[in-house]
């Protein structure tokens, strides 16, 4: 299944060198944010489809993480930074679904 080479790759990307750790270490990788961008982009689920409770786990953090590292961070453009994450929110968002 392709899904799960990509939940690989988000899971991932929480641990030390991935891209959301090194952002709790007040790093941006723009290699890392653009895998799990990609990454998060690719899964797919079909209508109906119950998807599984460590997908959601992984994902749905993600966007408030971004936001509070944020202020860690200082060489970085903070509008862009702020972009990036609402594309991450928008594609979590088409996963997951709106409440």
């Amino acid at each position: 299944m392709k899904n799960d080479m990509y939940i690989k790759v988000i899971d991932e990307s929480w641990g030390e060198n991935g891209f959301l750790g090194k952002l709790r270490d007040g790093v941006f990788d723009r290699n890392l944010f653009n895998e799990l961008y990609a990454s998060i982009l690719k899964l797919h689920y079909k209508e109906g489809e119950i998807i599984p409770r460590n997908v959601i786990g992984i994902l749905w953090f993600i966007p408030t993480f971004m936001y509070r590292q944020k202020e860690y961070l200082n060489d970085t453009d903070k509008n862009a930074f702020d972009e990036m994450r609402e594309h991450i929110e928008d594609a979590i968002a088409g996963i997951l679904g709106y409440p």
